[in-house]
This record gives C-alpha cells, sequence and structure tokens, in this order.
C-alpha cells in the first residue's frame, strides 16, 4: 500500500458500491440537494443526520445524473451545485509518518473527512459567476470548498505567477 493510500484509508468513510447496482428507478418522490448541501425529499428538509449521511453513502453521479442507487432501486437526485460543501479543515498529523508532506484533511458538511491529494484532488470550477475550488470525490461526486475555508486556505496560498497554490500531499493545487 502506498502512502497515499495508506492516508486514504485512514481517513475517508466507505461508500457502498453502486457502480456494481443497476436497479429499476423507484418511486418514491423527488430528493434534492440544495447549493449549501441540505437536502430534501417531496420539498421538506431530510432534518435526521443519521438519514443524510446514510442517503449520501448510495450517492454517486453516472452519465450526468446525480442517483441514489441500491442493489433494488435506483432514485434520482436534483442537485443544485455539488451534493457537498467544505466547511473545515485541519492539517495531517498522519501525514509526516507516512512520508508524505503536510497534508491538508478537508471536512464536509457530513462531518465526513478527506485528504486534498492526487486521489481527491482540488480543482476550479465555476459557481455564481465565479472560478471556485471543489474537492473532488469518489463516485463522481464533488464538495465545493465553502467560502470561509477558501478564505484560511487563500492565506497559505503561495503565489505561482497568476495563480495561487495550496500544497498538500506533496502536490500543488490551484485554488485561484
Amino acid at each position: 500500500m502506498s502512502n497515499t493510500e495508506a492516508l486514504i484509508a485512514h481517513y475517508v468513510t466507505q461508500h457502498a458500491p453502486t457502480g456494481r447496482w443497476h436497479a429499476h428507478e423507484c418511486g418514491v418522490g423527488a430528493f434534492a440537494i440544495d447549493a449549501q448541501g441540505r437536502w430534501f425529499h417531496e420539498g421538506t428538509p431530510i432534518g435526521r443526520e443519521g438519514l443524510v449521511k446514510l442517503l449520501a453513502s448510495v450517492l454517486c453521479y453516472e452519465q450526468g445524473q446525480y442517483l441514489l442507487k441500491s442493489p433494488s432501486e435506483t432514485c434520482p437526485v436534483e442537485v443544485a451545485d455539488s451534493p457537498f460543501v467544505i466547511v473545515a479543515w485541519q492539517y495531517c498529523e498522519l501525514a509526516p509518518t507516512l512520508g508524505l508532506g503536510a497534508t491538508l484533511i478537508a471536512q464536509d458538511n457530513l462531518g465526513r473527512l478527506w485528504p486534498v491529494c492526487g486521489e481527491f484532488p482540488l480543482v476550479l470550477k465555476s459557481y455564481q459567476g465565479q472560478s471556485v475550488p471543489y474537492l473532488m470525490l469518489n463516485y463522481g461526486l464533488s464538495a465545493r470548498v465553502g467560502r470561509s475555508v477558501y478564505y484560511q486556505w487563500a492565506e497559505l496560498a503561495q503565489s505561482q505567477g497568476e495563480a495561487f497554490v495550496v500544497t498538500s500531499a506533496d502536490t500543488s493545487f490551484v485554488i485561484g
């Protein structure tokens, strides 16, 4: 196992194997996720965090569509922007012991931790007319970096020509 794989295994929560499931569409109503990462069913907020985490564990993005998938059902989900938002971060205490440089660990709005690395890179996308970093996750999913986290990372960023770059797990990522 590589150093990066060990780091990922330590931090990343397991996700259901949705890529192997090919069920018919269900009829349980409309699911939606707003731009702040809040989940809704039939227009009503889903307030139980445990239920949202369960649904998130079977969410994927395939062929231009967000889907909740199980072995027996597939439900489309309307997503306003990105299903998750990065709301906090910390430096990884484990990374130096694995032979990696300082690693940013991003926390999404569901409390899940993601190492910013080659496996989960930062990319720039347009959001409300501005270029904003997104953390690319597994299963085609992403998490928009929240404003407060972005400003904190901007303070750490190094200028490289016209770009601002943060380094994590020995890899440089453009954030603006």
